[in-house]
């Protein structure tokens, strides 16, 4: 993936959580929403994957940010 012309690597569940944000087209969408598209349905809910990950897309993809909390709701790219 490019961003600003940069090249940005991104491991297959950064992509899948990026592009689900990005499919939502500025909505929000909620971890467990994430973790039923991106992981499987057996994952745990209670596990703290989807925001580790979103803090790694975060790092990786630099300023200005791209990825918003809606606290209580979930993430979004507005």
């Amino acid at each position: 993936m490019f961003r600003d012309g940069r090249y940005v690597p991104l491991a297959r569940k950064e992509f899948a959580v990026l592009a689900e944000l990005l499919r939502a087209d500025g909505a929000v969408v909620s971890a467990e929403v994430l973790l039923e598209k991106v992981w499987d349905e057996h994952a745990d809910p209670f596990t703290g994957a989807v925001r580790l990950t979103i803090l790694k897309l975060r790092r990786k993809l630099g300023e200005p940010p791209v990825i918003e909390t809606v606290k209580g709701a979930g993430y979004r790219i507005p």
